[in-house]
């Protein structure tokens, strides 16, 4: 039986639903119109002052508010996505997902005690795990998984060792 213990932080549910989002085609889309299309449309038309009205400030200040376009929107639809995640969960709900926290991989269940208590996920339930850099998805749904921080595991727990184990566990129940 692999068994790893850490701690889920509200930065870590953060960067869940970053992921979630970086990986929605529909935000995609959004942010790639905010950094290519709106200030190239921008920069046709200080074009359009350069050449056509040989307005050379104008032109300029236009570059300028199309560079600032590319650069500064999709930051502010970071900032503001991360402002919405952090408004979506109560602090009822957050006091329940975030703590510590010890997974196993057992034979028939992956076991998740916390300070709610302990619950069984039989491995027909897990859909997949996902390897990020700095953290480590078990999906459990769609839009939900149990999110393992790598830099809040503790110094005897194998990550590496449980992410082998689970992935076989979740083979054999399919």
């Amino acid at each position: 039986m692999t068994e790893i213990h850490y701690e889920v932080r509200e930065k870590d549910l953060i960067a869940f639903n970053e992921h979630l989002l970086a990986n929605s085609e529909r935000i995609q889309k959004t942010i790639r119109r905010h950094q290519a299309t709106i200030p190239g449309v921008i920069a046709l038309i200080a074009l359009l002052l350069f050449f056509y009205f040989k307005d050379i400030p104008s032109a300029v200040y236009t570059i300028l508010i199309a560079m600032g376009w590319g650069l500064g929107v999709p930051f502010y639809l970071r900032w503001n996505m991360r402002k919405q995640v952090r408004q979506m969960y109560t602090e009822e709900e957050k006091t329940c997902i975030l703590g510590q926290y010890t997974l196993k991989a057992e034979k028939n269940n992956l076991v998740e005690i916390s300070a709610n208590g302990e619950e069984k996920l039989p491995w027909k339930k897990v859909l997949r795990i996902e390897v990020e850099k700095k953290y480590v998805f078990v999906y459990v749904s769609l839009d939900a998984a149990l999110i393992i921080p790598r830099d809040t595991l503790t110094k005897d727990s194998n990550l590496h060792e449980f992410v082998k184990t689970a992935d076989e566990r979740i083979e054999q129940a399919d």
